[in-house]
C-alpha cells in the first residue's frame, strides 16, 4: 500500500509540467527581446500602433511597428510564418531572409493563417520604425537601431515582383464585388 502511494505521488508529480513561457522561439532571449522591442516601441517611438512585424536578415532581428496590416514595403510582400498575440498586440513572425541563427523552433505554436490576406484601407501616413538587434549568438542579442528604419530597406531580388497588368477589358472600369 506504502509503494503504491509512493507511486502515485511521484506520478503526480511527474505529470506537472513546467509551464512553457515561449513555445515560438529558440531561444527565450529572442522572446524577451521582441516583447522588451514592442515596449521601447510603446514608450519612445509610436504609442498608438498596436501591430508588430518581427524579421530576421543575417544577423539581425528587426520589430518593426505599423499601424495597418500588409500595407507597407516589406510587410505585403514578404511570406509569413505565424502569429502570436501579447495583452496588448499581434505580432507577426515573418520568413527569415538567409539567417545566420535559426530563431524560430520547429514545431512551434504559432498561429497559422491568422495575416489577413487583403490590404488594409491605407492613409499613407506610415513608415518602417522599429528596433534592430544584433543577433551575436541565441542568447546574446545587442540593441543597434531605434526609431525611423527607412534607409535599411531596399528591394531583395526575392521579393521584386513583376506588376501584372490587367485585361484590356477591365481597364478603366469600377471594381465590382
Amino acid at each position: 500500500m506504502k509503494k503504491i502511494v509512493l507511486m502515485l505521488i511521484f506520478m503526480l508529480l511527474y505529470s506537472c509540467k513546467k509551464e512553457v513561457k515561449n513555445p515560438y522561439f529558440v531561444s527565450d532571449e529572442i522572446y524577451n527581446k521582441i516583447i522588451e522591442g514592442t515596449d521601447i516601441i510603446h514608450q519612445e517611438i509610436s504609442e498608438s500602433d498596436r501591430l508588430f512585424y518581427v524579421l530576421n536578415r543575417y544577423d539581425t532581428l528587426i520589430i518593426m511597428s505599423v499601424k495597418y496590416e500588409n500595407v507597407i514595403k516589406p510587410t505585403f510582400m514578404i511570406k509569413k510564418e505565424g502569429t502570436f498575440y501579447t495583452d496588448c498586440c499581434k505580432i507577426i513572425i515573418t520568413k527569415p531572409y538567409n539567417p545566420s541563427f535559426k530563431i524560430i523552433k520547429t514545431p512551434n505554436r504559432l498561429k497559422q493563417n491568422d495575416v489577413s490576406e487583403y490590404l488594409d484601407f491605407y492613409n499613407g501616413n506610415d513608415y518602417q520604425k522599429g528596433v534592430m538587434y544584433k543577433i551575436k549568438d541565441l542568447n546574446h542579442l545587442e540593441l543597434i537601431r531605434k526609431g525611423d528604419l527607412r534607409k535599411y530597406f531596399y528591394p531583395i531580388k526575392e521579393y521584386n515582383l513583376p506588376v501584372i497588368k490587367p485585361p484590356k477589358e477591365y481597364l478603366g472600369k469600377p471594381y465590382k464585388k
